[in-house]
Order: structure tokens, then C-alpha cells, then sequence
């Protein structure tokens, strides 16, 4: 079993009887999610900003690398995708 596991295990058996601790630990994906207007995800990708960023890359690959640091910033977060 990973210790992950064993701990969400323990968590669960010892701290079920608090109502509050388990709204804090088990949120929805629509509790995480931000706001629509402030969530930055959902603006286009600028290509140009892509391409400054990784010279290295041809325009394709800098753009897909460029939403892959999005997401990877979002994760970082702790706001889920």
C-alpha cells in the first residue's frame, strides 16, 4: 500500500467525528476551480510570448511547451486543474 493511502487511511479514521476538517480535505473540483474571470488558463496563448520564452523550440512545440509551464504553474497553486 503507499504510504499516501495509509495516510488518507488514518486521516479518515481519526479525524471523521470533525465535520469541518473533512469539508477542508475533501473539496470538488468546482470548490478548487478560481473564478472564470480571473483565471488565466482560459486566455488564448500568445504564440509570440511562447516563441521569447523558448527560442530553442519551433512555433508549435514552444506553444504546447508554453501551456504545459500553465498548467505545471497552476499545479504549483495547489488549485487543481
Amino acid at each position: 500500500m503507499h504510504p499516501l493511502d495509509l495516510f488518507d487511511r488514518f486521516r479518515r479514521d481519526w479525524f471523521s467525528w470533525l465535520p469541518p476538517l473533512q469539508r477542508i480535505w475533501d473539496r470538488s473540483p468546482q470548490q478548487v476551480a478560481p473564478d472564470q474571470a480571473h483565471d488565466w488558463l482560459l486566455e488564448p496563448v500568445n504564440a509570440e510570448e511562447a516563441c521569447l520564452l523558448f527560442p530553442h523550440l519551433d512555433r508549435d512545440r514552444a506553444v504546447i511547451r508554453y501551456q504545459q509551464l500553465r498548467l505545471e504553474m497552476r499545479e504549483n497553486d495547489s488549485r487543481g486543474f
